[in-house]
Protein backbone atom coordinates (compact mmCIF):
# COMPACT_ATOMS: atom_id res chain seq x y z
CA UNK A 1 0.00 0.00 0.00
CA UNK A 2 2.82 2.40 0.92
CA UNK A 3 4.53 1.73 -2.40
CA UNK A 4 1.30 2.51 -4.27
CA UNK A 5 0.87 5.77 -2.35
CA UNK A 6 4.45 6.78 -3.20
CA UNK A 7 3.82 6.15 -6.90
CA UNK A 8 0.63 8.19 -6.75
CA UNK A 9 2.43 11.08 -5.11
CA UNK A 10 5.24 10.92 -7.63
CA UNK A 11 2.68 10.93 -10.46
CA UNK A 12 0.88 13.89 -8.92
CA UNK A 13 4.13 15.84 -8.48
CA UNK A 14 5.22 15.06 -12.04
CA UNK A 15 1.84 16.09 -13.49
CA UNK A 16 1.89 19.33 -11.53
CA UNK A 17 5.44 20.09 -12.68
CA UNK A 18 4.56 19.47 -16.35
CA UNK A 19 1.45 21.68 -16.04
CA UNK A 20 3.48 24.53 -14.54
CA UNK A 21 6.11 24.12 -17.26
CA UNK A 22 3.48 24.22 -20.01
CA UNK A 23 1.82 27.31 -18.58
CA UNK A 24 5.16 29.07 -18.24
CA UNK A 25 6.05 28.21 -21.82
CA UNK A 26 2.71 29.44 -23.15
CA UNK A 27 3.06 32.74 -21.33
CA UNK A 28 6.77 33.25 -22.05
CA UNK A 29 6.41 35.63 -25.01
CA UNK A 30 4.33 38.05 -22.94
CA UNK A 31 6.45 37.91 -19.79
CA UNK A 32 10.11 37.34 -20.62
CA UNK A 33 11.03 40.34 -22.77
CA UNK A 34 14.36 41.76 -21.57
CA UNK A 35 13.45 45.19 -22.97
CA UNK A 36 10.41 47.42 -23.16
CA UNK A 37 9.00 46.70 -26.64
CA UNK A 38 7.24 50.07 -26.61
CA UNK A 39 10.58 51.89 -26.61
CA UNK A 40 12.25 51.63 -30.02
CA UNK A 41 14.11 54.95 -30.20
CA UNK A 42 17.30 55.42 -28.21
CA UNK A 43 16.56 59.16 -28.29
CA UNK A 44 13.06 60.22 -29.43
CA UNK A 45 14.36 63.77 -29.93
CA UNK A 46 16.59 62.47 -32.74
CA UNK A 47 13.49 62.30 -34.95
CA UNK A 48 12.57 65.96 -34.53
CA UNK A 49 12.21 68.04 -36.51
CA UNK A 50 11.66 65.22 -38.96
CA UNK A 51 11.75 67.48 -42.00
CA UNK A 52 15.35 68.40 -41.15
CA UNK A 53 16.79 64.90 -40.83
CA UNK A 54 20.28 64.70 -42.28
CA UNK A 55 20.21 63.43 -45.85
CA UNK A 56 21.96 60.10 -46.35
CA UNK A 57 24.84 60.18 -48.85
CA UNK A 58 24.07 58.43 -52.09
CA UNK A 59 22.49 58.68 -55.49
CA UNK A 60 19.08 57.92 -56.95
CA UNK A 61 18.12 56.22 -60.21
CA UNK A 62 14.81 55.81 -62.04
CA UNK A 63 13.74 52.23 -62.75
CA UNK A 64 10.34 52.98 -64.29
CA UNK A 65 8.59 56.26 -64.97
CA UNK A 66 4.80 56.14 -65.02
CA UNK A 67 2.94 57.56 -67.97
CA UNK A 68 -0.69 58.57 -67.26
CA UNK A 69 -3.14 56.30 -69.04
CA UNK A 70 -0.41 53.83 -70.00
CA UNK A 71 1.30 52.72 -66.78
CA UNK A 72 0.41 55.66 -64.54
CA UNK A 73 0.28 53.72 -61.25
CA UNK A 74 3.36 51.92 -59.86
CA UNK A 75 3.75 50.62 -56.27
CA UNK A 76 4.63 47.53 -54.16
CA UNK A 77 8.28 47.37 -55.26
CA UNK A 78 10.70 44.63 -54.15
CA UNK A 79 14.42 44.18 -54.83
CA UNK A 80 16.80 41.20 -54.72
CA UNK A 81 20.26 40.34 -56.04
CA UNK A 82 20.65 37.29 -58.24
CA UNK A 83 23.02 36.12 -60.97
CA UNK A 84 25.18 39.26 -60.80
CA UNK A 85 22.22 41.60 -61.18
CA UNK A 86 19.73 43.58 -59.16
CA UNK A 87 16.13 42.57 -59.85
CA UNK A 88 13.04 44.66 -59.03
CA UNK A 89 9.36 43.75 -59.33
CA UNK A 90 6.30 45.93 -58.71
CA UNK A 91 2.55 46.34 -59.29
CA UNK A 92 1.42 48.51 -62.19
CA UNK A 93 -1.82 49.65 -63.79
CA UNK A 94 -2.88 52.32 -66.29
CA UNK A 95 -4.59 54.69 -63.85
CA UNK A 96 -5.22 53.80 -60.19
CA UNK A 97 -4.11 51.47 -57.45
CA UNK A 98 -5.59 47.98 -57.72
CA UNK A 99 -7.66 48.72 -60.79
CA UNK A 100 -8.80 45.49 -62.50
CA UNK A 101 -6.02 45.79 -65.13
CA UNK A 102 -3.25 45.62 -62.51
CA UNK A 103 -0.31 43.33 -63.33
CA UNK A 104 3.27 42.73 -62.13
CA UNK A 105 6.32 44.10 -63.95
CA UNK A 106 10.05 43.52 -63.49
CA UNK A 107 13.35 45.15 -64.45
CA UNK A 108 17.04 44.23 -63.97
CA UNK A 109 20.37 46.03 -63.73
CA UNK A 110 24.05 45.02 -63.55
CA UNK A 111 25.13 48.18 -61.74
CA UNK A 112 21.91 49.59 -60.24
CA UNK A 113 22.19 52.67 -62.44
CA UNK A 114 21.01 51.57 -65.86
CA UNK A 115 17.83 49.49 -65.80
CA UNK A 116 16.23 47.35 -68.47
CA UNK A 117 12.90 48.29 -69.97
CA UNK A 118 10.10 46.92 -67.75
CA UNK A 119 8.83 43.50 -68.76
CA UNK A 120 5.69 41.65 -67.69
CA UNK A 121 6.21 39.05 -64.96
CA UNK A 122 2.53 38.08 -64.90
CA UNK A 123 -0.22 39.76 -66.89
CA UNK A 124 -3.73 40.84 -65.92
CA UNK A 125 -5.50 37.47 -65.42
CA UNK A 126 -8.79 38.24 -67.17
CA UNK A 127 -8.53 41.55 -69.01
CA UNK A 128 -9.23 45.13 -67.87
CA UNK A 129 -13.02 44.73 -67.84
CA UNK A 130 -13.06 41.77 -65.43
CA UNK A 131 -12.28 41.80 -61.70
CA UNK A 132 -9.11 39.71 -61.27
CA UNK A 133 -5.75 41.46 -60.80
CA UNK A 134 -2.27 40.97 -59.33
CA UNK A 135 -0.34 42.61 -56.48
CA UNK A 136 3.45 42.16 -56.24
CA UNK A 137 4.31 40.49 -52.90
CA UNK A 138 7.99 39.66 -52.77
CA UNK A 139 11.24 38.76 -54.50
CA UNK A 140 13.85 36.41 -53.02
CA UNK A 141 16.34 33.61 -53.71
CA UNK A 142 15.59 30.10 -52.44
CA UNK A 143 17.69 27.00 -53.15
CA UNK A 144 19.71 28.89 -55.78
CA UNK A 145 16.68 30.04 -57.76
CA UNK A 146 15.01 33.44 -57.99
CA UNK A 147 11.43 33.44 -56.70
CA UNK A 148 8.69 36.06 -57.04
CA UNK A 149 5.39 36.17 -55.16
CA UNK A 150 2.15 37.68 -56.40
CA UNK A 151 -1.26 37.95 -54.75
CA UNK A 152 -4.27 37.16 -56.94
CA UNK A 153 -7.45 39.00 -55.93
CA UNK A 154 -10.84 39.82 -57.43
CA UNK A 155 -11.68 42.85 -55.28
CA UNK A 156 -10.07 45.54 -53.12
CA UNK A 157 -12.91 46.87 -50.97
CA UNK A 158 -10.91 48.33 -48.05
CA UNK A 159 -13.93 50.22 -46.72
CA UNK A 160 -15.47 46.84 -45.83
CA UNK A 161 -12.68 45.84 -43.43
CA UNK A 162 -14.15 44.10 -40.40
CA UNK A 163 -17.52 43.70 -42.09
CA UNK A 164 -17.12 41.71 -45.30
CA UNK A 165 -14.44 40.16 -47.47
CA UNK A 166 -11.95 42.79 -48.65
CA UNK A 167 -9.90 40.63 -51.04
CA UNK A 168 -12.23 38.26 -52.86
CA UNK A 169 -10.56 35.05 -54.09
CA UNK A 170 -7.26 35.83 -52.35
CA UNK A 171 -4.43 33.41 -53.19
CA UNK A 172 -0.66 33.89 -53.05
CA UNK A 173 1.18 32.48 -56.09
CA UNK A 174 4.87 31.70 -56.60
CA UNK A 175 6.80 32.30 -59.83
CA UNK A 176 10.30 30.99 -60.56
CA UNK A 177 12.88 32.36 -62.98
CA UNK A 178 14.38 29.60 -65.16
CA UNK A 179 17.02 31.77 -66.83
CA UNK A 180 14.78 32.88 -69.69
CA UNK A 181 11.26 33.36 -68.34
CA UNK A 182 9.07 33.26 -65.25
CA UNK A 183 7.38 29.92 -64.59
CA UNK A 184 4.09 29.75 -62.69
CA UNK A 185 4.67 27.36 -59.77
CA UNK A 186 1.10 27.55 -58.53
CA UNK A 187 -0.48 28.53 -55.23
CA UNK A 188 2.12 29.27 -52.54
CA UNK A 189 -0.36 29.98 -49.73
CA UNK A 190 -4.13 30.20 -49.70
CA UNK A 191 -5.91 33.26 -48.27
CA UNK A 192 -2.62 35.09 -47.66
CA UNK A 193 -1.75 38.71 -48.41
CA UNK A 194 1.85 38.58 -47.22
CA UNK A 195 4.01 41.67 -46.99
CA UNK A 196 7.46 40.15 -47.55
CA UNK A 197 8.82 36.73 -48.54
CA UNK A 198 9.15 34.01 -45.86
CA UNK A 199 12.15 34.12 -43.53
CA UNK A 200 13.94 31.38 -41.64
CA UNK A 201 12.64 31.28 -38.05
CA UNK A 202 14.31 28.54 -36.03
CA UNK A 203 13.58 25.22 -37.74
CA UNK A 204 10.80 26.60 -39.94
CA UNK A 205 9.97 29.40 -42.38
CA UNK A 206 7.57 32.15 -41.42
CA UNK A 207 5.77 35.12 -42.93
CA UNK A 208 3.08 37.37 -41.52
CA UNK A 209 -0.08 37.41 -43.64
CA UNK A 210 -3.43 39.12 -43.71
CA UNK A 211 -6.42 37.03 -44.70
CA UNK A 212 -9.24 38.12 -47.00
CA UNK A 213 -10.83 40.00 -44.08
CA UNK A 214 -7.47 41.77 -43.38
CA UNK A 215 -6.93 39.92 -40.09
CA UNK A 216 -3.22 39.40 -39.32
CA UNK A 217 -1.85 35.91 -38.72
CA UNK A 218 1.54 34.18 -38.76
CA UNK A 219 2.09 31.51 -41.41
CA UNK A 220 4.79 28.90 -40.68
CA UNK A 221 6.07 26.00 -42.79
CA UNK A 222 8.83 23.44 -42.32
CA UNK A 223 9.43 23.30 -46.09
CA UNK A 224 10.20 26.46 -48.09
CA UNK A 225 8.12 26.98 -51.20
CA UNK A 226 5.86 24.03 -50.60
CA UNK A 227 3.91 24.26 -47.34
CA UNK A 228 1.56 23.31 -45.83
CA UNK A 229 1.34 26.48 -43.74
CA UNK A 230 0.21 26.50 -40.13
CA UNK A 231 -1.63 29.65 -39.09
CA UNK A 232 -1.41 31.48 -35.76
CA UNK A 233 -3.71 34.50 -35.34
CA UNK A 234 -2.06 37.61 -33.90
CA UNK A 235 -4.30 38.76 -31.03
CA UNK A 236 -5.44 42.20 -32.04
CA UNK A 237 -8.09 43.53 -29.69
CA UNK A 238 -8.87 47.27 -29.89
CA UNK A 239 -7.01 49.54 -30.33
CA UNK A 240 -4.88 47.10 -32.35
CA UNK A 241 -7.68 45.70 -34.51
CA UNK A 242 -6.50 47.47 -37.68
CA UNK A 243 -2.90 46.24 -37.87
CA UNK A 244 -1.46 46.24 -41.40
CA UNK A 245 1.62 45.34 -43.43
CA UNK A 246 3.94 43.73 -40.84
CA UNK A 247 7.71 43.47 -41.26
CA UNK A 248 9.67 40.70 -39.52
CA UNK A 249 13.15 39.97 -38.17
CA UNK A 250 14.88 37.90 -35.48
CA UNK A 251 17.53 38.96 -32.96
CA UNK A 252 20.32 36.78 -31.51
CA UNK A 253 18.63 36.74 -28.10
CA UNK A 254 15.92 34.48 -29.53
CA UNK A 255 13.18 37.04 -30.13
CA UNK A 256 11.16 37.44 -33.30
CA UNK A 257 10.07 41.04 -33.86
CA UNK A 258 7.06 42.10 -35.88
CA UNK A 259 6.94 45.82 -36.73
CA UNK A 260 3.46 46.78 -37.87
CA UNK A 261 1.66 49.71 -39.48
CA UNK A 262 -1.22 50.95 -37.34
CA UNK A 263 -4.21 51.62 -39.58
CA UNK A 264 -6.05 52.90 -36.52
CA UNK A 265 -3.96 56.02 -37.21
CA UNK A 266 -2.13 56.37 -33.92
CA UNK A 267 0.77 57.66 -36.08
CA UNK A 268 3.10 55.23 -34.30
CA UNK A 269 4.53 51.84 -35.19
CA UNK A 270 3.26 48.72 -33.39
CA UNK A 271 5.70 46.14 -31.96
CA UNK A 272 4.79 42.47 -31.40
CA UNK A 273 7.18 39.86 -29.92
CA UNK A 274 7.57 36.10 -30.05
CA UNK A 275 10.09 34.02 -28.09
CA UNK A 276 9.49 30.71 -29.88
CA UNK A 277 10.17 31.61 -33.52
CA UNK A 278 6.65 32.79 -34.28
CA UNK A 279 4.60 29.97 -32.76
CA UNK A 280 3.06 32.23 -30.09
CA UNK A 281 2.95 35.99 -29.81
CA UNK A 282 2.70 38.53 -27.03
CA UNK A 283 0.06 41.22 -27.24
CA UNK A 284 0.87 44.17 -29.52
CA UNK A 285 2.18 47.41 -28.01
CA UNK A 286 2.26 50.92 -29.39
CA UNK A 287 5.81 52.28 -29.67
CA UNK A 288 7.49 55.67 -29.56
CA UNK A 289 8.54 55.34 -33.20
CA UNK A 290 6.59 57.88 -35.37
CA UNK A 291 4.97 56.71 -38.59
CA UNK A 292 2.82 58.21 -41.34
CA UNK A 293 0.57 55.11 -41.49
CA UNK A 294 2.49 53.47 -44.30
CA UNK A 295 4.48 50.35 -45.05
CA UNK A 296 7.82 49.88 -43.26
CA UNK A 297 10.74 47.57 -43.96
CA UNK A 298 13.33 46.04 -41.64
CA UNK A 299 16.55 44.21 -42.40
CA UNK A 300 19.99 43.25 -41.17
CA UNK A 301 23.31 44.29 -42.65
CA UNK A 302 26.29 41.96 -43.07
CA UNK A 303 28.06 43.77 -40.21
CA UNK A 304 25.26 42.63 -37.87
CA UNK A 305 23.44 45.96 -37.56
CA UNK A 306 19.69 46.18 -38.06
CA UNK A 307 17.90 48.92 -39.99
CA UNK A 308 14.33 50.19 -40.16
CA UNK A 309 12.94 52.18 -43.10
CA UNK A 310 9.65 54.09 -42.86
CA UNK A 311 7.97 57.48 -43.23
CA UNK A 312 8.53 59.04 -39.77
CA UNK A 313 6.56 62.23 -40.37
CA UNK A 314 3.13 61.42 -38.88
CA UNK A 315 1.42 63.78 -41.34
CA UNK A 316 2.77 62.62 -44.71
CA UNK A 317 4.89 60.09 -46.59
CA UNK A 318 7.83 62.45 -46.88
CA UNK A 319 10.65 61.97 -45.97
CA UNK A 320 11.49 58.32 -46.45
CA UNK A 321 13.99 57.64 -43.65
CA UNK A 322 16.24 54.96 -42.19
CA UNK A 323 17.60 54.35 -38.68
CA UNK A 324 19.98 51.74 -37.27
CA UNK A 325 20.28 49.44 -34.27
CA UNK A 326 23.16 47.26 -33.03
CA UNK A 327 20.79 44.74 -31.43
CA UNK A 328 17.38 45.14 -33.11
CA UNK A 329 15.79 46.76 -30.05
CA UNK A 330 16.79 50.43 -29.91
CA UNK A 331 17.22 52.48 -33.10
CA UNK A 332 19.27 55.64 -33.59
CA UNK A 333 21.14 57.74 -36.17
CA UNK A 334 18.09 58.48 -38.37
CA UNK A 335 18.80 59.67 -41.91
CA UNK A 336 16.53 60.82 -44.71
CA UNK A 337 16.83 58.57 -47.77
CA UNK A 338 14.67 60.98 -49.82
CA UNK A 339 12.82 64.14 -48.88
CA UNK A 340 10.96 66.99 -50.56
CA UNK A 341 9.02 64.82 -52.99
CA UNK A 342 8.38 66.37 -56.42
CA UNK A 343 4.84 67.34 -57.42
CA UNK A 344 2.85 64.47 -58.85
CA UNK A 345 2.10 64.45 -62.53
CA UNK A 346 -1.63 64.59 -63.31
CA UNK A 347 -3.41 61.65 -61.75
CA UNK A 348 -6.55 60.83 -59.80
CA UNK A 349 -5.18 60.45 -56.26
CA UNK A 350 -2.16 61.16 -54.07
CA UNK A 351 1.14 62.90 -54.64
CA UNK A 352 4.13 64.36 -52.85
CA UNK A 353 5.27 61.04 -51.39
CA UNK A 354 7.91 58.32 -51.15
CA UNK A 355 6.51 54.98 -49.97
CA UNK A 356 6.57 51.19 -49.72
CA UNK A 357 10.32 50.57 -49.35
CA UNK A 358 12.33 47.40 -49.77
CA UNK A 359 16.11 47.06 -49.66
CA UNK A 360 19.08 44.77 -50.30
CA UNK A 361 22.80 45.03 -49.51
CA UNK A 362 24.78 44.79 -52.75
CA UNK A 363 28.43 45.60 -53.52
CA UNK A 364 29.04 47.60 -50.36
CA UNK A 365 25.88 49.68 -50.55
CA UNK A 366 22.31 49.46 -49.35
CA UNK A 367 19.96 49.73 -52.32
CA UNK A 368 16.53 51.02 -51.29
CA UNK A 369 13.68 50.72 -53.79
CA UNK A 370 10.37 52.59 -53.38
CA UNK A 371 7.59 54.39 -55.23
CA UNK A 372 7.59 58.14 -55.74
CA UNK A 373 4.07 59.61 -55.84
CA UNK A 374 2.79 56.09 -56.63
CA UNK A 375 3.87 56.91 -60.18
CA UNK A 376 7.56 56.11 -60.50
CA UNK A 377 9.72 53.25 -59.22
CA UNK A 378 13.09 54.61 -58.05
CA UNK A 379 16.09 53.21 -56.22
CA UNK A 380 18.61 54.97 -53.97
CA UNK A 381 22.11 53.68 -53.35
CA UNK A 382 23.51 54.39 -49.87
CA UNK A 383 27.26 53.58 -49.56
CA UNK A 384 27.61 51.85 -46.21
CA UNK A 385 31.16 53.06 -45.62
CA UNK A 386 29.84 56.64 -45.55
CA UNK A 387 27.37 56.27 -42.68
CA UNK A 388 27.33 55.10 -39.05
CA UNK A 389 25.26 51.93 -38.74
CA UNK A 390 26.12 50.94 -35.15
Amino acid sequence: MALQIDFARIGLILSTFLLILALASAQAPAQSSPRDPAKMLADPASMTPVEKLRLAPGETFVIARGEPGVNGFNLHSYVAQFDGRLWVIWSSSKVREEDPDQLILYSTSRDGRKWSQPHTLVDDPDGPDKPARWIARGLYVERGKLQALGAYIESAAYRLRGQQVVWQGLKLYRFEWNGQMWLDRGVFADDCMNNFPPERLGDAYGMPCRDSLMNVYMARSATPGIGPWSRTPIVADPPFHRMDEPALYETPDGYTHMIVRDNNRSRRLIHVLSHDHGKAWAKPVLTDYPDATSKNFTGRLRNGSYYLINNPDPTKRDPLAISFSPDGWLYSNPLAIRRDAPPARPRTIGGGSFQYPNAVEYRGSLWVVYSTNKQDIEITRIPLDKIATQ
